[in-house]
């Protein structure tokens, strides 16, 4: 059997980039990448990240799934079972808790990459630094700060724990991922993305550490791909070692993947770059790589309710007296009086027809409320005759049996006050009648929904209130789920809440037995942060053929060169 190829995650977070990669499995059932070390500095996200390379071990092992599901459902903790130690032990030395660019964790990671890599050539480096310097709500948050500034944010500097690794232990290919806004980030005149790309193509030169390979053989440097331009990469050169012809910065947009072009149901955009070690470029041409690592585009649109449609139905609860009979009555309430008053008031914005519609289905909904709705989802085993039968289905059910029906996990409703519930009964009815969700203050327009703050009518906040609709793919899944929901209203007014953990997990494409370790809000930011494993996966599958293609080109090549 192939040994599979070894991956290393940094700034991992609950493991979104690396679960796409270990699940591409070869035609004998073994795994094409396997993660040797993850590090992720927060713990609620490292306890995700070690339970998950657990359920990957003990799947992998032949013992059953048990151990792990019965944890989800209330039982013992791996750690503390004896027939699983071992396994849990490798997975607390495969997932650390380090913070990369403190002496510490830099001292830890390179000892234990040392260890690890020996006598390893051809293993992938995956992840992305943090992006708060990067994001444009960063730098709007960092400019009203006087005393901020950039040259002095660690944050903006953090790819160079990122490019030390690289420089040090030369992986054969790296995936790095982050926000759009570093493509147009600045230190003072100059735009960061630039020196990023000068940095990977030589990270030695850069960071002034020299790996285990020498510049003639050309390992000590990388070219850095596109994975939706083949014209795009750099340095783009007629020969691999000529001058370079410089890319012109309309074209760093080359390097943003918009995630629902690849069948994710959500219009994520970030920035994803792929650089190959040009001793494996030299064997195939960059042209040519360039061409391989082209990722198709699915012929059809992935949406929000193909992926939450089947998850158990919710109610929200009340921040204060929350009671089945409280909340049925608060609905009735609201949505009684939001009719009344959208009859009664004029709207330069809203037509008397679309006015009509919308307080007609708030009408019925006062009339006859979604009834026996819970809370939680208690995740149950139920069998059923069919199991999951398209590609995603079954890229959802996990290793969960076929013959069970889905277990959905971190999918409970929060609280919200009774003001917010009218907002979000308005807001996902007004969604329902006219197809968008409503704009600001222009079609939030009645005195009862307005927010009781100064800048509500301001413009600032607008759009503070938005629904994620059902017919088309999410917008970005960010980690500012976790404060309030606002702008991530579930579009089935009868539920009247904001997205689960699970909902935003499912929009993010995680399996459903991927489990969150942490409280609500904890789970909420790594749901917001991670990668779309969905979208790793693919990204996966073109680094796997690269490495294929090269690897086959350097057979065909080797009896030439003995001759």
């Amino acid at each position: 059997m192939t040994k599979p190829i070894h991956v290393v995650d940094l700034f991992a977070g609950p493991g979104g980039l690396g679960e796409g990669f270990s699940s591409i499995r070869r035609s004998d059932g073994s795994r094409q990448f396997k993660t040797l070390v993850s590090v992720e500095k927060e713990p609620p996200a490292h306890r995700t990240l070690t339970l998950r390379a657990f359920y990957r071990l003990l799947l992998d092992s032949g013992m059953g799934m048990s151990a792990y599901y019965d944890y989800l459902q209330g039982g013992e903790h791996p750690s503390e079972r004896a027939d699983v130690q071992h396994l849990w032990d490798q997975a607390q030395e495969e997932a650390l808790c380090l913070e990369l660019g403190s002496d510490d964790g830099n001292r830890v990671l390179e000892h234990c990459l040392r260890e690890k890599l020996a006598g390893c050539d051809n293993w992938v480096l995956i992840g992305g630094p943090p992006c708060q310097a990067y994001s444009v709500v960063g730098r709007v948050r960092n400019r009203g700060n006087k005393d901020y500034r950039p040259e002095e944010d660690n944050r903006h500097f953090l790819y160079r724990e990122y490019l030390d690794v690289i420089a040090k232990f030369q992986p054969a290919v790296f995936v790095m991922e982050n926000v759009r806004g570093m493509l147009t980030s600045r230190i003072g005149k100059e735009r960061i993305f630039g020196q990023i790309l000068e940095d990977l193509h030589d990270p030695t030169t850069a960071t002034g550490h020299e790996g285990p390979g020498s510049p003639i053989s050309g390992r000590d440097r990388y070219t850095l791909f596109s994975l939706e331009n083949d014209r795009v990469y750099f340095p783009r050169t007629t020969r691999l070692f000529g001058s370079p012809e410089p890319l012109e910065e309309n074209e760093y947009n080359s390097f943003v993947i918009k995630a629902e072009d690849h069948g994710i149901p959500q219009a994520r955009h970030r920035v994803i770059l792929v650089g190959v070690r040009n001793d494996i470029v030299s064997r195939v041409s960059a042209p040519t790589m360039a061409t391989f690592l082209q990722m198709p585009k699915t012929e059809e649109t992935t949406t929000v309710g193909h992926v939450l449609s089947e998850l158990p139905a919710l109610r929200s609860g009340l921040s204060r007296g929350d009671s089945e009979e409280g909340w049925y009555a608060t609905i009735r309430k609201v949505a009684k009086r939001v009719a009344e008053e959208l009859l009664q008031h004029h709207s330069e914005h809203i037509s008397q027809e679309l006015r009509e519609r919308i307080a007609e289905e708030l009408q019925e909904i006062a009339r006859t409320p979604h009834e026996g709705l819970n809370r939680r989802h208690e995740p149950v085993a139920v069998t059923r005759n069919v199991g999951p039968t398209s590609e995603l289905e079954k890229w959802y059910h996990g290793a969960q049996s076929p013959n069970m029906k889905g277990v959905w996990y971190n999918h409970e409703a929060r609280s919200h006050m009774e003001e917010d519930l009218a907002r979000y009964l308005y807001c996902a009815t007004f969604a329902k009648v006219v197809g968008h969700s409503p704009t600001g203050t222009k079609e939030i327009y009645l005195d009862y929904l307005a927010p009781r703050h100064a800048n509500w009518k301001s413009g600032k906040f607008a759009d503070r209130f938005k629904v994620v609709l059902e017919d088309q793919p999410s917008k970005t899944i960010t980690s500012h789920i976790s404060k309030d929901g606002h702008y991530f209203i579930h579009y089935d007014p009868r539920q009247c809440r904001s997205l689960t953990v699970r909902e935003a997990a499912r929009l993010q494409t995680f399996p459903d037995d991927y489990y969150f370790e942490g409280n609500r809000t904890e789970q909420y930011v790594q749901a917001g942060n991670a990668v779309p494993p969905r979208l790793a996966q693919r990204i996966a599958v073109k680094v796997m053929e690269v490495l294929d293609r090269a690897q086959a080109k350097e057979e065909e090549q080797a009896p030439e060169m003995q001759a």
